[in-house]
């Protein structure tokens, strides 16, 4: 998958392949690096000169990590990864042998970062997996666990700490913030304002950026979705309190409104893009009842 396909259809549903290694605990954050573990399994392969498949057998052996979903598609997907990134994996050694310290930021740095934008949430604590993936730049999340919200951010391309920021501020929202009760396939609103909130919160937390970056798309795909902003605004106004897979799968990884992917993102970028310029506070929107974002949307949509 290329790097602007992280998505978050993803986010709520995809589970790592591996029993985590132990993690190291924090103040805030827990972090299990799993980096060492794809380290042995590279040193492995290159060192005996592995074929596609003996590498993978010792993949699976070894590390057993992938931002894919946990089915035979799952396993499919992350073999494709593998042999589509390996011979690029030698150029990231020196980031990856870094380990957390990859990701750019402190993890306890950003978090403190997305707590003082947002106001909320102090007490969410957050258990974090740096892992190597097949540089498609899927950071994810996946739920509750032991008390802890859990994320997965990959080290070796892309920009974690852009990442990192981005995931805290979902884990932060749905652990400490508003009432959710919903968590993958909710309302395309939840979707599109959870997606733009995070983009704004990164926005704020890295400045000096230009658009492009905070929404992580592939070349061009931002000057397209403003090409067809109207069109776009409308297709996403018309089905704010659809639910589900399949509408969300539609307006992230599919074709949405007008043929073009993501466009659950864009409409967040501009609708959250459009609440903060009429005095709302990042807490403000943080802490909305997800009831209310449907209308919110249409109203923001409509002016």
């Amino acid at each position: 998958m290329p790097p602007h396909s992280r998505l978050l259809i993803l986010t709520a549903l995809l589970l790592g392949l591996a029993s985590p290694a132990a993690p190291q605990s924090g103040r805030r954050v827990e972090i299990v690096d799993l980096t060492g573990r794809f380290l042995t399994f590279y040193d492995s392969a290159t060192a005996d000169a592995a074929d596609p498949g003996t590498r993978w057998q010792l993949w699976r052996r070894l590390y057993n990590f992938a931002a894919v979903p946990p089915t035979p598609f799952g396993d499919s997907l992350a073999r494709r990864l593998l042999d589509s990134a390996w011979t690029r994996y030698h150029a990231a050694l020196a980031i990856i042998k870094k380990g957390p310290a990859g990701l750019g930021i402190s993890p306890d740095s950003a978090l403190a970062r997305v707590l003082g934008l947002l106001q909320c949430g102090d007490s969410v604590k957050v258990r974090l997996t740096v892992f190597v993936g097949g540089f498609e730049g899927n950071a994810f999340a996946f739920g509750q666990r032991e008390g802890r919200s859990n994320i997965a951010v990959p080290v070796e391309a892309g920009n974690p700490a852009r990442s990192l920021l981005h995931e805290f501020t979902h884990a932060v929202q749905r652990a400490g913030c508003a009432p959710f009760r919903s968590g993958y396939g909710g309302t395309l609103a939840e979707l599109v304002v959870t997606e733009g909130l995070a983009m704004r919160v990164v926005e704020a937390a890295m400045p000096g950026h230009d658009d492009d970056f905070y929404t992580a798309a592939a070349p061009g795909w931002l000057a397209t979705a403003r090409a067809r902003r109207a069109a776009i605004l409308a297709g996403v106004r018309a089905s704010v309190e659809d639910s589900g897979a399949a509408v969300w799968g539609r307006f992230t990884f599919g074709a949405g409104a007008t043929g073009l992917s993501r466009e659950a993102y864009y409409a967040g970028w501009e609708a959250v893009g459009e609440m903060l310029r009429e005095g709302m506070s990042f807490h403000e929107i943080a802490t909305m009842n997800p009831a209310e974002y449907a209308g919110v949307l249409r109203r923001v949509i409509d002016k």
